[in-house]
């Protein structure tokens, strides 16, 4: 009985181990090269152009709530895992607060084709239809990316109303990826 057992737990594993590498190879690599935090309000100083000033600098970012009326979270991709997103691919982005708590997440349609610029796709949980954003080129740490932006409201808003100043973290999620796409950004928020 317990040889019987121990030919059917090996035959298993055997199929496992036969079907496992299938199933990977079908599976496109999404992840992205970072997340990070900007505002054109209080730009990075070495940046050559918006996308630079807004995310090059490769150090956590520092906002005043004074200062800014909302920031910039955008997700950076490699050219090569970029191609990959030809059609519309919805990105999730979550922000905490300094307490760790889920603040917002803002989701986005974007895609590498030029051609679907201006056109509107369903976001799940939006109420509207919202613009696809086409991935643009950038400059970053010596490297070249692509990359789509989502903006978060600071004035007006529980940020300042309630004092949440601190350092806040933002990841971000592609299509129906359980886990984020790289670490999590870390930036600050003071008042």
């Amino acid at each position: 009985m317990m040889i019987k057992r121990s030919l059917i737990f090996l035959a298993v594993i055997a199929t496992l181990l036969n079907v496992a590498p299938d199933a990977m190879a079908d599976k496109k690599d999404r992840s992205c090269l970072a997340v990070v935090a900007g505002s054109l309000e209080q730009p990075w100083k070495g940046g050559k152009d918006d996308a630079e000033k807004k995310f090059g600098s490769l150090d956590a970012p520092a906002f005043s709530a004074a200062a800014v009326l909302d920031l910039k979270f955008a997700i950076v991709f490699s050219k090569k895992v970029a191609e990959q997103f030809s059609a519309v691919h919805i990105v999730e982005f979550r922000v905490y607060t300094p307490q760790g708590h889920l603040y917002q997440s803002l989701s986005i349609p974007m895609t590498n084709d030029g051609r679907l610029s201006g056109e509107r796709h369903h976001v799940p949980g939006y109420p509207d239809p919202m613009p696809v954003q086409v991935l643009q080129p950038i400059h970053r740490g010596g490297g070249h990316g692509m990359f789509a932006e989502v903006t978060l409201p600071v004035a007006g808003t529980s940020i300042v109303g309630s004092s949440l100043y601190g350092t806040w973290k933002a990841e971000a999620f592609v299509a129906d990826e359980i886990a984020p796409c790289s670490q999590r950004a870390s930036f600050t928020i003071t008042q």
